[in-house]
């Protein structure tokens, strides 16, 4: 009888040593946020009216220098951002000069990232908050593949 207790013993020591080990870098909504193309769907609950011939705004958060850079309609815009779990935050915003015809949608866009404080991603949407309240969602992808679309009249922007 002491040999059965001895061999179940030894096998659930054996069993217990073949559990799966956890991965080295699990991977984390920040590895997800970061170095991708995010392009603008909604703009404090409002789809995005770019006039025709402009191309759609979107942001790139740069893991390297904690830069972010991107397009706002008109402009390019750069500046800094600090993340720390689902905490955003962008800093130091800055973007060439041009002047087009309708810049309402430009400012609009500049002055949402000034008051992002959090963030979420499911799947391919990420969606900044200022406190509860969704204040811009964007989509990833290639903003070179969106403008080809968008000049065959592909596209079509849903109200989430």
């Amino acid at each position: 009888m002491k040999k059965i207790y001895f061999l179940i013993l030894v096998v659930l020591f054996w069993l217990y040593g073949c559990k799966t080990a956890s991965p080295a870098h699990p991977e984390t909504e920040t590895d997800t946020i970061l170095d991708a193309y995010w392009m603008l769907l909604s703009l404090e609950g409002q789809s995005p009216q770019a006039p025709n011939n402009t191309r759609t705004a979107y942001l790139r958060l740069e893991e390297k220098e904690n830069d972010v850079k991107g397009f706002s309609g008109c402009n390019h815009f750069f500046g800094k951002y600090t993340l720390s779990g689902s905490s955003l935050r962008f800093s130091d915003l800055g973007s060439t000069r041009m002047m087009c015809p309708n810049m309402d949608q430009e400012t609009k866009f500049m002055e949402v990232l000034g008051r992002v404080e959090s963030y979420s991603i499911a799947g391919s949407i990420l969606t900044f908050y200022q406190g509860q309240e969704a204040i811009a969602t964007f989509k990833t992808g290639n903003p070179e593949d969106l403008q080809q679309e968008e000049r065959s009249g592909k596209v079509r922007v849903k109200k989430l």
